[in-house]
């Protein structure tokens, strides 16, 4: 069998392929693909593949930009931190929708469905329509296990106040001040998280509820954020997030 796999994020690209060694130890992977440009060339300029893993937010856009370039009749799984798109992925040929992080036993159950549509081909009718669209519950971290110096230490998500990326780096900060480096995007952290207790005020912050010190207006409608124990003075919620974030605050 052959599986192309199209995924931005170094760390799910990575639990993606030991899953699948796992689950189809005979398949041969291509990629990981982090593009909708290397997408569309590679398709061009290489055998069709029997199954494609697809992210929906690649490095130059949405991977639904590939199908306006070409017709691609090639079944795919999406594996996704966002459930807003499963209409979208219905109408290009998706026989699943996984949500991030990727649970083995869900991946599981798509491989499952992939091959008994390959071994008896139908096309996509009502009832898998309503199976992608059947909201997905999502698994929540409660912990992280981190690498410091020599040791791991076990970080509960209820003491961290915040997560910053800096440096091409990402970092979580616990309610002691304490700064560990995490090996994810905060994209990828993000899709973990409650989105009660976080949000994403800008590209560089993730941020707790309790957190939050103080807010401030900035430049009329800007909000400046003082957080606990953090150094950094200048955090501000992206214009287009401030709305989201005030209507976030009085859930």
């Amino acid at each position: 069998m052959q599986i192309l796999l199209i995924e931005d994020e170094k760390p799910a690209a990575k639990q993606l392929e030991r899953l699948l060694s796992k689950a189809l130890p005979d398949a041969q992977v291509h990629g990981p693909l982090e593009s909708v440009e290397a997408s569309i060339n590679w398709l061009e300029n290489n055998p069709k593949p029997d199954l494609i893993f697809l992210d929906i937010h690649l490095s130059d856009g949405p991977s639904f930009t590939i199908f306006k370039n070409r017709e691609v009749d090639i079944p795919i799984i999406f594996c996704t931190a966002f459930d807003q798109y499963a209409l979208e992925a219905f109408k290009v040929n998706s026989i699943d929708y996984l949500l991030k992080p990727i649970d083995p036993e869900e991946l599981y159950k798509a491989i499952a469905k992939f091959i008994k549509l390959r071994q008896s081909p139908v096309s996509l009718d009502g009832d898998l329509l309503k199976e992608l669209l059947e909201p997905k519950t999502k698994k929540l971290k409660e912990r992280f296990v981190l690498k410091q110096s020599e040791k791991l230490v076990l970080v509960e998500v209820k003491d961290i106040d915040f997560f910053v990326s800096s440096g091409g780096s990402s970092f979580l900060q616990n309610k002691e001040g304490t700064q560990f480096i995490i090996d994810q995007s905060l994209d990828q952290i993000e899709s973990y998280l409650d989105a009660e207790r976080f949000f994403r005020v800008n590209r560089g912050y993730l941020v707790g509820l309790n957190s939050i010190a103080e807010m401030q207006t900035y430049s009329g409608s800007r909000l400046r954020l003082i957080l606990r124990n953090c150094k950094e003075s200048d955090i501000f919620v992206s214009r287009d997030k401030t709305a989201s974030f005030k209507a976030w605050l009085d859930s």
